[in-house]
């Protein structure tokens, strides 16, 4: 893990399976009237700016993790309750922090990476018959 020097919209530098990722920092902010839940603010980030969003929730001293791409320039929301106190239906539907690791992240980026560069390979081959 490196700090960044500079005027950067990244925090951390990352070194995950000789692969460098940019790491923003956020504190997450609880909602008043769910204290089960926090947020980040993502909007002023753009594609190519951050990798990946670490979520810092101060009142339980956790950490949760999110892809850029799976957030975008919208909030995240994450649910801090444990997937037992939760009904089948919002349990599969709640962003839950437990879920939200860093290895979780790392797969996330590196698909969305893939998937990326598949599409930049294949939009530059040759059509056929020109």
């Amino acid at each position: 893990m490196s700090h960044t020097h500079g005027l950067y919209k990244y925090d951390l530098v990352a070194d995950k399976d000789d692969e460098l990722l940019r790491v923003q920092v956020k504190k997450a902010n609880q909602n008043n009237e769910k204290p089960w839940k926090y947020r980040l603010f993502t909007e002023q980030y753009q594609g190519g700016q951050v990798d990946i969003f670490a979520g810092y929730i101060v009142e339980e001293d956790n950490v949760f993790y999110v892809a850029f791409d799976e957030v975008g320039r919208n909030n995240f929301r994450v649910n801090t309750k444990d997937r037992a106190e939760l009904s089948d239906h919002n349990a599969s539907e709640a962003n839950l922090l437990e879920d939200y690791t860093f290895e979780r992240a790392f797969r996330q980026y590196m698909t969305n990476t893939e998937t990326e560069e598949q599409n930049e390979t294949s939009s530059s081959d040759p059509v056929e018959g020109q």
